[in-house]
């Protein structure tokens, strides 16, 4: 049968993560689905650190020994200042007692690739190069319309009973409705990144850490490091817009490309990085990305959802698009078959309420670090001119939320990040939650801590 003569129950837009993930749990489900990608995979593609919290989806979803067999391993966090004299390491296997602590970074190209041909391998109908154009409702209360592009040019439309929109940064329908909002907290940044070749890696980097550095003053931002699998260190730099476009109307003056000269002027700028690509080379142009963060105002109704980027992002400095996008997939999904099957929404209402709640727990996290006088996650021991040991249980929280606990817990971690944010609130914190007390590593995380890991 012609898939345009179909009536699917399901269309979903878009084959990155969210998109795949929500398509294979949907037909695990024993729902006929449609998912429409307009790329052909495997593309390239930015955002490779996830965390130790998308180890359960990928068992899930049966992909756990291609990722094991194919990226290199995250145990933990570096978070640095700008010449790397202040430090600290947080270790995902202070809180995290299984196998799941070690995560992973990934080559996206590949990574997105895994999570497509699954889907298919799960049932689903894959059409790429398929750019989808527009969602028409039809006046039947029943059906959605899905008008798209192919790689000839030809346009095709499509059928389904319900529609989940996993467009990505592109947001499909937000565009549509007109619901497109900006985080009202979150000052506008921009991002540019490139892959290089023959970093010298420092023993954080070298053992699979994420580095983050920050950034102070008037660029309000960070640069991350995110070592490999196949020997690239991928680098970028986020900062504030103001101070970006200040200096591009600068360095557009005497530069053909203001991104790149912009790009290593501030990885230059910054010791423990210069230090870091001394030597090295770009491995290909570099990327940017301007004004990060959104959200879809409207996120779902009684035919559609909207997940992954789609549905909203927030400024990668804690790399929790990944699992916001796979791990809300799967709960939307549940909610969109039970709504399908028995009529009954109160699953994907559910769903969408830990899905805001988990942006809304990363979204307080991002501004406590870039806060003035907040907490700073580099040099924790100096912080509220105490020593650590003292505060050693409220920092415990945020090695969870490092982790990417954003879902089952987001109301008490909520509380839990207000209270830090004011200093006399820090003994109140401690009776809040009930918790393991950790302490910050003064050497580097590793790949393999057998002394602290119980084995599944």
């Amino acid at each position: 049968m012609n898939s345009e003569d179909k009536n699917y129950d399901v269309i979903v837009i878009g084959g990155g993560p969210a998109g795949s993930t929500t398509a294979t749990t949907l037909a695990r489900k024993g729902h006929d689905v449609l998912l429409l990608e307009k790329a052909r995979f495997p593309r390239e593609h930015v955002g490779e650190s996830l965390l130790p919290f998308c180890y359960q989806v990928f068992e899930e979803l049966g992909v756990l020994d291609k990722m094991e067999a194919n990226f290199s391993r995250k145990p933990g966090v570096t978070f640095s200042n700008y010449d790397g004299t202040d430090q600290s390491h947080w270790c995902f296997s202070h809180v995290i007692n299984d196998p799941s602590y070690l995560s992973f970074h990934v080559h996206r190209a590949k990574f997105d690739d895994i999570l497509l041909r699954n889907s298919e391998a799960n049932g689903v109908e894959v059409a790429e190069e398929m750019s989808v154009r527009q969602v028409d409702f039809t006046d039947d209360g029943k059906g959605v319309n899905v008008s798209a592009t192919d790689a000839n040019g030809e346009d095709k439309t499509f059928k389904g009973r319900f529609v989940v929109d996993a467009s990505g940064q592109t947001t499909l329908l937000a565009r549509q409705f007109g619901s497109k909002k900006p985080f009202e907290s979150l000052k506008p940044r921009a991002a540019i990144s490139c892959h290089w070749l023959n970093a010298n890696l420092e023993e954080d980097l070298a053992e699979g850490n994420i580095k983050i550095v920050h950034l102070e003053g008037e660029k309000l931002g960070w640069i991350w490091m995110i070592p490999l699998a196949n020997g690239r260190l991928s680098m970028g730099v986020a900062a504030n817009m103001t101070y970006v476009n200040a200096r591009r109307r600068e360095l557009s003056k005497a530069h053909d490309n203001w991104q790149e000269a912009f790009y290593l002027e501030e990885l230059r700028s910054s010791p423990v990085v210069a230090r870091t690509i001394e030597g090295a080379s770009l491995a290909q142009p570099v990327a940017a990305n301007g004004d990060f963060s959104y959200y879809a105002a409207e996120k779902y109704g009684d035919r559609f959802a909207i997940v992954g980027d789609a549905a909203g992002f927030l400024d990668p400095i804690f790399s929790s698009g990944i699992y916001l996008g796979i791990k809300g997939g799967q709960r939307v999904a549940e909610g969109i078959s039970a709504l399908l099957e028995n009529n009954d929404g109160t699953v994907l209402e559910k769903a969408y309420q830990d899905v805001d709640g988990a942006y809304q727990l990363v979204e307080k996290l991002i501004n406590t670090f870039y806060e003035p006088g907040s907490v700073r996650f580099s040099g924790v021991d100096k912080v509220l001119d105490q020593s650590y040991k003292k505060f050693e249980t409220a920092y415990s929280i945020l090695h969870l939320v490092l982790a990417g606990d954003f879902f089952s817990n987001h109301q008490k971690y909520i509380k839990a990040i207000e209270l830090l944010r004011d200093k006399s609130m820090i003994d109140k914190y401690r009776n809040l939650i009930k918790h393991p007390v950790t302490e910050v590593d003064a050497t580097v995380c590793r790949r393999k801590e057998e002394s602290v890991i119980t084995m599944a």
